[in-house]
């Protein structure tokens, strides 16, 4: 087994589960998202100690800060283009494109193209062929000649899931007369989330349905009042302000659909873990959800954002909600078996090794990798010998969901 070390912000619960894994966890202060150059300094500073403490064989940077860390270690010389160490990092969400700050996205754009000029080999790792596709467009394929693409979807583990939390009699009536439908939604409040967009389309909705909104900040004095502006006094008792949560499962059993309005996102892993629960999803038409959009036999996707309709938004999700309700248990077992044979931990698992094995650290995997046999429509099964690799690098961001987060699972 190769040893794997996990860094985050400081752990609330969602990396409880990696006790048992046999890897180690180390909070750093600093690997949550911000803005602040002296914040990114420090936070660099402490990963650098840590790198040449450790001594890995792999970096591996998953969330967006981790990433950012990463090129500025290459910026300021520390990791050049004769390190040792392999470096990889995952894109979860590219940081330019479609929704992006201008300002931002350009700033983003010339970090990458002086950090691939600059750095040592690179393995660039997109959900998407989209995503890859865009990348190389915006940076500049020469750019990426001497690097190494690679193209992994992401995937969800929720399991198990819990039973339904409803009454035997059925889900409960709204004063209207009418069974109350729950939307649910699962993030932080930032520009990004567009979190606004949501109650808006909430004030569309009829009268008999609810929304949950999930994430850190969604439960502050700020954000309620907000949601008070947009939805006014009365309005406010239709939404639940919930902030993180420990646990997103249960509240997932017990709703009806998911809604996503970002403005960008990479594969949303808040979508993936609603497609794996059975829930009909109600997405913006950005290119993360493209891929969902396709695949996904209960989804919509909301009304452009350049002419955001409320009102048409609410009828879709409507729509979606009531044929979803219509046959809950037929329509929850059609969507978990297309989830199952695309994002789950099972068809993931193979390909990350894979990828790890033959890529990532070819010097310490078998010179011969046995190729399987292929089951027509099923994903190979793949034996790996294991090995005795220095540590393993991943860097992450922090969670609050019971095994998942914004970025993927770390690699078995």
């Amino acid at each position: 087994m190769a040893d794997l070390i996990v860094l985050s912000e400081r752990d609330r619960g969602g990396y409880a589960f990696m006790a048992e894994s046999g890897a180690r966890h180390v909070d750093v202060p600093g690997l949550r998202t911000r803005l602040s150059p002296l914040a990114l300094w420090r936070s660099a500073d402490r990963l650098k100690s840590i790198l040449f403490r450790e001594d890995p064989a792999l970096i591996w940077a998953h969330s967006r800060m981790g990433v950012l860390l990463l090129r500025w270690l290459i910026l300021i010389g520390y990791l050049g283009r004769h390190s040792q160490p392999a470096v990889a990092m995952t894109f979860h969400g590219l940081p330019f494109g479609p929704g992006h700050a201008p300002l931002a996205a350009a700033l983003a754009c010339r970090i990458e193209r002086m950090a691939l000029r600059r750095g040592p080999l690179q393995h660039l790792i997109f959900l998407s062929d989209a995503a890859k596709a865009q990348y190389l467009a915006t940076v500049g394929p020469e750019r990426c000649a001497r690097h190494v693409c690679h193209v992994l979807p992401n995937c969800s583990d929720l399991n198990p899931m819990p039973q339904e939390m409803r009454p035997a009699q059925g889900a409960p009536i709204s004063r209207l007369g009418r069974p109350v439908r729950k939307v649910v939604m699962t993030g932080r409040v930032a520009r990004q989330k567009n979190l606004r967009r949501a109650l808006r389309i909430l004030a569309e909705l009829p009268g008999n349905y609810r929304l949950s909104i999930c994430g850190a900040g969604t439960d502050s004095p700020a954000f309620r009042k907000t949601a008070r502006q947009v939805l006014g006094a009365c309005g406010l008792t239709r939404v639940e302000l919930l902030g993180e949560v420990a646990d997103v499962r249960p509240l997932l059993a017990a709703s009806d659909c998911y809604l996503l309005t970002s403005l960008y996102e990479g594969t949303p892993i808040g979508a993936l873990e609603a497609f794996e629960a059975g829930l009909p999803l109600a997405l913006s038409a950005i290119p993360g959800t493209a891929d969902l959009l396709l695949r996904h036999p209960l989804c919509a996707g909301l009304s452009d954002l350049a002419a955001a309709s409320p009102q048409e938004d609410a009828l879709r999700i409507v729509a979606l909600t009531e044929h979803f309700c219509a046959d809950r248990n037929a329509a929850q077992s059609e969507i978990r078996q297309r989830w199952s044979a695309q994002f789950s931990f099972s068809a993931w698992a193979p390909e990350v090794r894979r990828l790890l094995m033959q890529d990532l650290l070819p010097d310490t995997a078998p010179k011969q990798w046995p190729e399987p046999e292929r089951a027509e429509k099923a994903r190979p099964k793949i034996t790996v010998t294991p090995v005795q690799p220095p540590a393993l690098r991943l860097a992450s961001d922090n969670t609050q969901r019971q095994k998942t987060e914004p970025g993927s699972a770390p690699p078995p």
